[in-house]
């Protein structure tokens, strides 16, 4: 769980129990700015009410993306139009969900994300910390954890300003770059453009996937109880957090001693496979190369540029119709019913 690294890692390090080999950001680009953001951090996550939505549930509110942003469900609605009318559930809200996975079912099933991509991106444990208690603003950090190696802090975090009114509005959002993250990079050898490319990544990503948590907002106060199901889990197990208070791990004594597991539930199940076999049925026809229609193709003779000629014999393509999917039967026309247009003058 990526909540409980960011406690342990950051508490150690801010306790000075931390190396470098387990923590290399803190050691080797550590400044008074990045000490003060660790702080910041620890106690956001301590104060946090924490959210894990397994990956089916992840994958639900990323299809619920693709029908508002990517089949124009909502033609005279944009996403930031959508996000600013969703409340956040507390001041302090952190929502975790396995990235990989879900990027994995964004390529099954063709998302518009994943034009122009030829790969899966190395990302593992995703999760968003949204910090509400400013009067003016709200931040949202994108922390994560790739597959392969250490944990390293984000690259910046995005303000969302509020109007005269008090909403906040998406569509004016600043991005804050972390300085000591991005020298950190720079002390390793990462050329100038290339911490640059990450950065606009890191964005584009922060910004995309803010559907996701925010899907999970609405639903959690939807009367459909049938989208969802929450259920209370332990964080911290009793032989940890009894080993925590004998090492005097004050970091994780105060930090939360349980989230709310995020399942999907019975409406959402039957939306997942509504959705999947209608992929199917769309993906049929392209993958097939004679079509679904089972048909005889008669004798004929087959030429090869090389001057080869083949008989081929009589034989069927295609394949039998799927016996699940719903038929349109045309009858018989009614030659006394139909559309008949009164034609009017010449100049009309």
């Amino acid at each position: 769980m990526l909540y409980k690294t960011l406690i342990a890692t950051y508490g150690a390090s801010l306790a000075n129990k931390s190396n470098e080999r387990e923590d290399p950001v803190w050691h080797v680009a550590w400044s008074t700015s990045f000490q003060a953001f660790r702080e910041y951090s620890l106690d956001a996550l301590q104060q946090a009410k924490v959210y894990l939505m397994d990956h089916l549930a992840a994958e639900y509110a990323d299809t619920l993306h693709d029908f508002v942003q990517d089949k124009g469900e909502f033609p005279n609605a944009t996403i930031t139009a959508i996000l600013s009318e969703i409340s956040l559930p507390a001041k302090v809200t952190w929502v975790e969900f396995d990235c990989r996975v879900m990027v994995d079912a964004r390529f099954e099933r063709k998302s518009n994300w994943t034009n122009g991509l030829d790969g899966r991106l190395d990302d593992g444990l995703r999760g968003f910390l949204f910090d509400d208690r400013s009067a003016d603003h709200l931040r949202i950090t994108l922390f994560g954890n790739p597959v392969e190696g250490k944990y390293i802090d984000p690259l910046g975090s995005l303000k969302v300003e509020r109007n005269t009114d008090g909403r906040l509005d998406f569509d004016n959002m600043s991005y804050e770059p972390f300085t000591s993250v991005l020298g950190f990079f720079s002390k390793i050898g990462y050329p100038n453009e290339v911490v640059d490319a990450m950065q606009i990544l890191h964005v584009e990503h922060t910004r995309y996937d803010l559907f996701i948590p925010h899907t999970l907002f609405a639903m959690l106060v939807s009367p459909d109880l049938g989208g969802i199901i929450s259920v209370e889990t332990e964080t911290f197990t009793a032989k940890g957090m009894k080993t925590a208070r004998k090492f005097n791990k004050t970091w994780v004594t105060g930090a939360q001693k349980s989230h709310l597991t995020i399942r999907i539930g019975p409406h959402a199940i039957a939306h997942m496979r509504e959705r999947q076999a209608r992929l199917n049925f769309e993906r049929l026809p392209r993958e097939q190369r004679n079509g679904t229609v089972r048909h005889w193709v008669s004798e004929h003779e087959r030429r090869y540029q090389s001057g080869k000629i083949v008989l081929v014999k009589r034989h069927e393509r295609g394949s039998e119709p799927a016996p699940n999917l719903a038929t349109r039967v045309m009858g018989p026309k009614d030659a006394g019913s139909g559309f008949v247009l009164n034609p009017k003058s010449t100049s009309d």
